[in-house]
Parts: structure tokens; C-alpha cells; sequence
């Protein structure tokens, strides 16, 4: 129920489910805290669950854990480095010690941010308060380097890391492999991919595949590489399709886009209202704007709420071909009358240019500019 809660944002009620433990006659502990902490920062409430770990502090003491989980909200939640070096500054003023998990948690908030000068600050000053780097903090640095464009560090650090006894994880592989698709080093990610499956004997997730997806440039490398996605006992997901239809409208190849409209419905994959919005948008671009209203009445039909700027963007299309066919006579023609009238209306939203306009565009420019201690006039 608190995890529900918190997903509502309704953080009054969660807390209120929290202590209606003793109501119950159930004993809250430190770890139902931290959940209570975690589902809160999980879904957005970082602000709130900060406000509750300083408000509980004499009945819950503070301790690392309790602040890694608030330091990890601010760092890759909300993604906000400030509020990150803010909460670490409290744990050492407090007295509270930085373990592994909360050098992982800072070293991710400002890879993200491309400050890479700051992610080798926070190593090194790992190495010298001997805090030995976990999984996580490898991440995180493999992540860091690649994204800065320093793509054979990132591989060597992979390296690194089997040497020292930690194996990589799905996750570090992922990063590696992202970096590489974003810069153009396809072969290297496939290389990478192999290397994942045959030697490390790892199974591909959605997001080993998503990086090669937004780099492929054919219709053929697509279906080939949703195949070969299957055939590892991995299922493109709703973010998935969203993707490729995307891509598909961009490359006006509405076929496809149908046919994985079609494969996605089957896969029990969606649609949902991302999917919608995203066809409707595609098929308007690409001037369907019989089918972008057929699938917006179908998507109102199974009460998504459709997106402001699509709703505006059908109805004024809808409305002018209203008022088009309100002036057409059993026979498909205009009746003269009507064409009067229709005449009449557009000549009322023509805009028309003054003479004076109009003249002040066909002279020429004849004042002249005077300077005067630096700044320019024109002459009167």
C-alpha cells in the first residue's frame, strides 16, 4: 500500500499507512523505514522523504543506509548534483561514514552531467580514504569515460575490473555498449555483444538492444536485429515499438509501421496511450490524416487521454473538413449560393496591407542614420 501510494504521489497517505503499524500492533523497524525511504524516493517524493529521515532522527537514528537511499534519490532520481553534494556534506557533518554504494551514488549523478573532472575527484579520493570500489562505482565509471568520449579507458577499465575479482555485471556491459553505438563504433559494440554472450554467458536485456536500434539505417537491419532480439529469449517491450515506429514514420515507410503496430498488438506489448500519440503524430507528418483520426477515435474509445497539442491538432483538421463538406450538394459539387457565401467568409480572414504599408515597402530607405557619442539615430 505505501508503494502504491507513493506511485499516486499521495505521500500523506503513505506515511499514514507507516504508522498504522502500531495500530495493528506490529512492530516498525529500521528496515521498514528504509522501504518507507526508498518507496517514497522511487517514485519522485525525494523533497518528502529527506523531510521525514531529519523528522524521525530521534526515534530512528540516522546511519548510512538512511542516507544513501535520500542521496541516491537527489543523485539519479531527481538528477540533481546539488542536492547530492548537499545531502553528502550532511552525512560528514553529521558524523555518519560514506561507504561504496555512496561514492556510486555521486559518481553516477555527475557522470550523467558529463563532469567527468568531477568523477575522478570522487575516485581518487576514494583511493585515498581506501574505500575499495564495488560494482557500481565501476559502472558508473565506465559510463563516465565513455559518455566523454574516451571509449578505450572505458574498455580497459572493464578490464581492470575482471583483474581486481569483480565480473561485470549486464549492467556495466550495457554502459559499454551504449557509448559505443553513440559514437559510431558499431563493430566494437557487437564485438562487446558477442564477447557478453559467449564468454561471460550473460543474456541480452531490452536496453543491450535499444542502443543499435537508433543507429540502424535500414528496414532490413531492423527486422533482422528484432529477430535476432527473439531468438535470445528477449522480447521488445512497448518503449520498444514506440521507437521503431518512430523511426519508421521518419523514413515515410508506413507499411512497416503498421506491421509493427500489428506484431505489437500480438506480443501483448500495447498499445498503450504513448503508442497512440506516437502513431498519430507519424501518420498526420506523413498527411494520413484519415487514418490519424481513425486511430485518435480509437484511442479515445479505450479512455486514454489523448495529448493537448494531438487533440487540438484532429480537431481543427476535423473541423475544417466539416465545414468543407456542410457547402457540398448531394451531386459532390459546391452549390453557387454556398460558394458565395464560403467566398465571402475567407475574404473576412485575408489579411489585407494598408496603402500605407504597401507604400512604406515599395520606397526606399531615404532617412539617414546620425552617430552620436558612439550610439546611432536616425536623422529627424
Amino acid at each position: 500500500m505505501i508503494r502504491k501510494y507513493s506511485c499516486a504521489r499521495d505521500v500523506g497517505k503513505a506515511i499514514h499507512t507507516f504508522y498504522a503499524y502500531k495500530r495493528f500492533a506490529f512492530e516498525a523497524g529500521m528496515d521498514d523505514f528504509h522501504g518507507l525511504l526508498s518507496a517514497l524516493c522511487r517514485y519522485n517524493n525525494v523533497p518528502e522523504a529527506e523531510h521525514l529521515l531529519f523528522c524521525n532522527s530521534h526515534i530512528f537514528p540516522f546511519n548510512t543506509k538512511s542516507f544513501n537511499i535520500i542521496l541516491n534519490g537527489w543523485a539519479n532520481i531527481i538528477g540533481s548534483p546539488r542536492n547530492a553534494e548537499r545531502i553528502w556534506a550532511e552525512m560528514t557533518n553529521r558524523g555518519v561514514p560514506h561507504d561504496a554504494i555512496s561514492y556510486s551514488c555521486l559518481i553516477s549523478c555527475h557522470s550523467k552531467s558529463s563532469n567527468l573532472t568531477k568523477v575522478l575527484t570522487i575516485v581518487r579520493r576514494m583511493k585515498k580514504l581506501n574505500v575499495e570500489p564495488d560494482t557500481k562505482v565501476y559502472n558508473a565509471l565506465i559510463y563516465a569515460l565513455g559518455k566523454a568520449g574516451h571509449l578505450n579507458e572505458a574498455t580497459n577499465l572493464m578490464k581492470t575490473m575482471q583483474e581486481t575479482g569483480l565480473a561485470p555485471t549486464i549492467v556495466s556491459y550495457n554502459s559499454l555498449i551504449k557509448t559505443l553505438c553513440k559514437a559510431g563504433e558499431i563493430d566494437q559494440a557487437k564485438h562487446i555483444l558477442h564477447q557478453m554472450m559467449e564468454q561471460r554467458g550473460l543474456v541480452p536485456t531490452i536496453q543491450t538492444y535499444h542502443p543499435f536500434f537508433r543507429v540502424v539505417t535500414t528496414a532490413d537491419q531492423v527486422f533482422e536485429l528484432l529477430e535476432k532480439m527473439k531468438s535470445t529469449g528477449c522480447s521488445p517491450n512497448t518503449d520498444t515499438y514506440i521507437m521503431l515506429i518512430r523511426k519508421f514514420c521518419r523514413w515515410r515507410q508506413l507499411d512497416n509501421v503498421f506491421k509493427l503496430w500489428s506484431e505489437m498488438s500480438e506480443n501483448g506489448a500495447g498499445p498503450d496511450r504513448s503508442s497512440y500519440i506516437v502513431l498519430i503524430h507519424g501518420l498526420f507528418l506523413n498527411r494520413k490524416l484519415e487514418e490519424a483520426h481513425k486511430y485518435y477515435t480509437e484511442m479515445i474509445d479505450k479512455h486514454y487521454l489523448p495529448e493537448p497539442r494531438t487533440e487540438e491538432m484532429l480537431q481543427a483538421w476535423f473541423s475544417g473538413k466539416q465545414q468543407t463538406s456542410k457547402f457540398q450538394t448531394t451531386d459532390g459539387e459546391v452549390d453557387p449560393v454556398d460558394r458565395t457565401q464560403l467566398a465571402t467568409n475567407t475574404k473576412l480572414v485575408i489579411h489585407k496591407k494598408s496603402p500605407q504599408e504597401k507604400d512604406f515597402r515599395q520606397q526606399p530607405e531615404s532617412r539617414k542614420v546620425v552617430k552620436v557619442r558612439g550610439f546611432s539615430f536616425w536623422d529627424q
